[in-house]
């Protein structure tokens, strides 16, 4: 899958990658915004992640 962090701050892209390997990314550089969301939204910290995850998948046409 193709990921383009939505963190305004993060200027994280990468193509080809396993959804592991962008939780890995959120884990080590986004997990207070993460915790943050979680608590924000009334919502368990997995859920955040899923939630971000999702939004950050670039779905590309060919």
């Amino acid at each position: 899958m193709n990921f383009n962090c939505v963190f305004p701050d993060c200027n994280y892209k990468q193509n080809d990658i396993t959804e592991d390997e962008f939780l890995k990314h959120l884990k080590e550089n986004h997990h207070e915004e993460i915790i943050r969301i979680s608590k924000k939204e009334n919502i368990p910290i997995k859920m955040a992640e899923m939630i971000t995850i999702s939004n950050s998948k670039v779905f590309i046409n060919s």
